[in-house]
């Protein structure tokens, strides 16, 4: 039992000699046996107990067990007291979702920084696997519980059920037990009395090939990863989207990583993520509309932009009424993400056209309704005097103006239609003719 113990500590590089660690104890053989073997093993030990108060008398019985134990072999014990029940109706999630959750939390804020050890075994990664692979799942749901998860760590995972009792018997120490264990109603606890029998039956080291094949998994998993982040990096671009390209070429299995890496680097809880919403982003990729979206858990939503990909959670669009402009004037508008800027030209003032800075004739404009706006249905505008007059949505599509930015664009406008528009240009019927002239400046988005 300690050598098994050992062997794992070093092969996943868990523990420093006299590191300090936090144990999960929860009164039964595998947390018992996990801290027994972590004092043999001269190990500067801690422990922690949650009384999740689900089993009324039996979870008091499961805290005093603990104090006593860690009292008689001289190790701090901290114990925490929660309604996990009264918690998940609050949260309306399920309770083994929601006492689990609780659990980490509390182990985190206790171990201060520190490693925590949790009594997971081979027996139980066989469990996890199982019921994996019967909900569903890809090559990391089969690799089951990974040896080190950030600061957590499981020394047992290469020990089996049968060794830990073995080993507890042999010191004569004492465990409790959970009666709920024995439930079959959990689907845990149906795969423990059903299904695992038959497969030792079949194989008796089923939990330690079981093992084997996550070691290998992990591998695959870990080369996998570096090649979708690698991936990821090539897409990246400097105003936060994801160029298309290098993602539809890369491997599927690559692919769909990077898909997920995406999400996650961009602030998306990846919790309620399934295969069916990554399967979503891939046709997305493939889209022949070039300003298609896909829905996502927890309000995220990843849109095309034409050759880009872009994740927004979304937020509701700020308003962007119509506002009268004056001459000469400076205005911040809607929310201040746009400023609009008018003044009259001196005669002969030299002018130097840019991008959204435009030139007018003011005998074209009809100053009592000139107004800055967002784009309305029917909007027209004639950039050239060869071109004819076209619609402004059918212009920037042209121009590949994202259809999200496509109504936030500030459009000039009089009661005899429009003048300019933000990232487009000026309607040549509205260009210098002879008269005084006036220039529009638009900045921002």
């Amino acid at each position: 039992m300690l050598g098994a113990v050992k062997r794992t500590i070093a092969a996943y590089d868990m523990l420093r000699p006299e590191e300090p660690v936090l144990v999960a104890l929860s009164g039964g053989a595998d947390s018992v046996a996990l801290l027994r073997v972590l004092c043999e093993l001269d190990y500067p030990v801690r422990a922690f107990h949650l009384n999740h108060c689900l089993r009324g008398a039996e979870s008091d019985r499961d805290e005093a067990f603990c104090r006593a134990l860690c009292a008689r072999l001289g190790v701090g014990l901290t114990v925490e007291r929660v309604d996990v029940a009264a918690a998940a109706r609050e949260r309306g999630r399920g309770v083994e979702e929601t006492a689990r959750r609780i659990r980490y939390a509390r182990l985190h804020d206790a171990a201060q920084g520190g490693k925590v050890a949790t009594a997971h075994t081979a027996d139980d990664n066989l469990e996890t696997v199982l019921f994996h692979l019967v909900r569903g799942t890809g090559p990391k749901g089969l690799a089951g519980i990974p040896p080190v998860r950030g600061q957590i760590i499981r020394p047992l995972l290469g020990v089996e059920r049968a060794q830990v009792e073995a080993y507890l018997a042999s010191l004569g120490q004492d465990f409790v037990t959970d009666s709920t264990n024995a439930d079959d109603a959990y689907t845990r606890n149906r795969i423990r009395h059903t299904v695992v029998p038959v497969l030792r039956d079949l194989q008796p080291s089923v939990a330690q090939a079981v093992t084997r094949l996550g070691q290998l998994l992990r591998q695959d998993e870990d080369c996998l990863a570096a090649m979708a982040q690698e991936c990821l990096a090539q897409a990246a671009r400097p105003d936060g989207a994801w160029d298309i390209a290098p993602l539809r070429q890369a491997h599927p299995a690559v692919r769909s990583r990077a898909l997920r890496r995406l999400l996650e680097q961009g602030g998306m809880p990846l919790r309620d993520l399934t295969a069916q919403h990554i399967h979503m982003l891939e046709h997305l990729l493939d889209s022949e509309n070039p300003s298609a979206c896909c829905a996502l858990p927890h309000g995220f939503t990843v849109r095309r932009e034409y050759g880009a990909l872009c994740l927004a959670q979304d937020t509701a669009q700020p308003l962007r009424p119509a506002m009268r402009l004056g001459v000469p004037s400076e205005q911040l508008l809607w929310d201040g993400s746009v400023r609009v800027s008018i003044r009259a030209l001196e005669k002969n003032e030299v002018f130097y056209k840019s991008f959204n800075t435009f030139c007018v004739d003011c005998g074209t404009i009809d100053f009592e309704s000139l107004c800055v706006r967002t784009r309305k249905t029917g909007d027209c505008i004639r950039l050239t005097e060869k071109g004819g007059s076209r619609t402004l949505k059918k212009l920037l599509i042209d121009r590949k103006i994202p259809r999200i930015r496509r109504d936030g664009l500030a459009v000039i406008a009089d009661k005899n239609g429009v003048i300019a528009v933000q990232k487009i240009g000026v309607d040549c019927s509205r260009r210098p003719q002879g008269g005084a002239l006036m220039q529009i400046k638009i900045e921002g988005y």
